[in-house]
């Protein structure tokens, strides 16, 4: 019997133990003139998602938004939702029915063009032929 408690005893404290790191979570609470987000070490698409579920924020991207975020937010939904996307690019549409998101991509993420080389240039303009033909390259 004694050995059983000592077991259960040492089973409680291990647990207790392994759970000292707090779950990640986001808690989103308010109206949309006064919303509360707390957020701890979830994806932004969780945040997101919880926003959308709470006050029907539209959101879309192509990105998969698994940047984790930490923090308390406050403020008119608009608000909050720009601040919870900070380092992000993003565009935001608000109507009388609600609020639409489209984010875009992660700033300081280059986005390339890259035309082949095969590509036809555009044909010169007037002072272009003039400035190529004074020796300058185009």
């Amino acid at each position: 019997m004694r050995t059983q408690r000592w077991s259960l005893m040492l089973a409680i404290a291990a647990q207790l133990a392994g759970s000292s790191a707090a779950p990640a979570q986001v808690m989103v609470d308010g109206k949309p003139d006064t919303v509360h987000v707390e957020a701890n070490d979830v994806p932004l698409q969780e945040v997101l998602a919880a926003l959308h579920d709470k006050f029907d924020l539209q959101y879309r991207s192509d990105d998969a938004l698994q940047t984790r975020k930490t923090g308390v937010f406050d403020g008119p939904l608009q608000r909050v939702a720009a601040r919870v996307l900070d380092g992000y690019d993003f565009a935001m549409k608000i109507t009388p029915q609600g609020i639409e998101v489209l984010v875009f991509r992660q700033r300081g993420q280059a986005v390339v063009a890259v035309a082949p080389a095969s590509a036809v240039r555009p044909p010169m303009t007037a002072a272009e032929v003039n400035h190529y033909a004074s020796g300058h390259i185009r």
